[in-house]
């Protein structure tokens, strides 16, 4: 029989209540000073976010560079840029000058809500996003140019957010679903995940994983080797601004993003057609646009 004295026994408990609150507890932000520039002297950090099944959580990232001269830091980096990356490298967020972010009132919102000190000059870099369980690494660098100079990326997670809600980039969407791991792989190989990550809005009519395998074996292998014109097909689905599935009509030509190249929609009784293609699902919110599935790869 094992006896334990009285305040050795009060000690274990309180270690493990510590460890069990430990274990429910969850980082609130985290932040690296450093030096940053363009290539090689890109600053890197990765963070893990735990969500349950179909949630997914706010992450307000940031890589601050001139603002810091308010606090006494002298050779800032003068225009930061942030990047946001999944495990399996695709550009999901991406940011330049923080006032073009799609979603700027609300992040201007949780940036207050979250007690992180206001962005003063319009060259800071900043994403807000909703992000489901899973590793991801974020980026920040030189914007333009070659320059170094000090800089803070900082990480705050916000709260969580339902799934269905507009969170996520266009680019972060197709790399959260699984039927779209072709589309997400051709967007990265043509590095047009970054423009449908940072810019917009955009209306996205997104080839499925199926839609991709009735391509020939020798056309889709041939797209592969040309980067080029693998992304003068994916711009082809893509149309400048957001447009609902209420605002298509009969008849409609959408100018796409492919230069001199245009979309035709036809519209029956229970059907939305773009060329030749099967509208399966309408309407998947981004913060920066919307996506239409289709079944057909629309090839110009």
């Amino acid at each position: 029989m094992f006896m334990f004295a009285k305040g050795t026994l009060l000690a274990g408990l309180s270690l493990l209540a510590a460890a069990a609150s430990a274990q429910t507890s969850s980082l609130i932000n985290s932040s690296t000073r450093g030096v940053a520039g363009s290539g090689s002297n890109t600053m890197i950090s990765g963070f893990v976010v735990q969500a349950p099944a179909g949630q997914l959580r706010w992450l307000l990232i940031r890589g601050v560079g001139p603002t810091l001269g308010q606090f006494g830091v002298t050779g800032t980096l003068a225009d930061p840029s942030l990047r946001v990356y999944d495990r399996n490298g695709t550009v999901i967020a991406a940011n330049d000058n923080f006032a073009t972010a799609p979603n700027l009132a609300l992040l201007n919102t949780v940036t207050s809500a979250a007690g992180a000190f206001a962005l003063g000059n319009a060259s800071e870099a900043a994403v807000l996003i909703g992000l489901p369980a899973g590793s991801y690494t974020a980026q920040l660098g030189a914007g333009t140019g070659t320059a170094t100079g000090a800089v803070l990326l900082e990480t705050y997670e916000f709260g969580s957010v339902a799934a269905s809600q507009a969170s996520q980039t266009i680019t972060g969407i197709a790399a959260s679903i699984g039927d779209f791991s072709t589309l997400t792989t051709a967007l990265r190989l043509t590095g047009l995940d970054a423009a449908l990550a940072s810019g917009g809005p955009f209306t996205v009519f997104a080839p499925t994983d199926a839609a991709f395998a009735k391509l020939p074996a020798a056309t889709l292998n041939a797209l592969v080797a040309n980067p080029s014109q693998l992304a003068d097909v994916l711009r082809y689905h893509v149309v400048s601004g957001q447009v609902l599935s209420t605002q298509l009509t009969n008849g409609q030509v959408a100018p796409s993003l492919l230069p001199g190249r245009s979309l035709s929609v036809t519209l029956a009784p229970g059907s939305v057609r773009i060329n030749a293609s099967n509208v399966a699902a309408a309407d998947v919110r981004a913060v920066n646009g919307v996506i239409h599935v289709i079944d057909t790869v629309l090839v110009p």
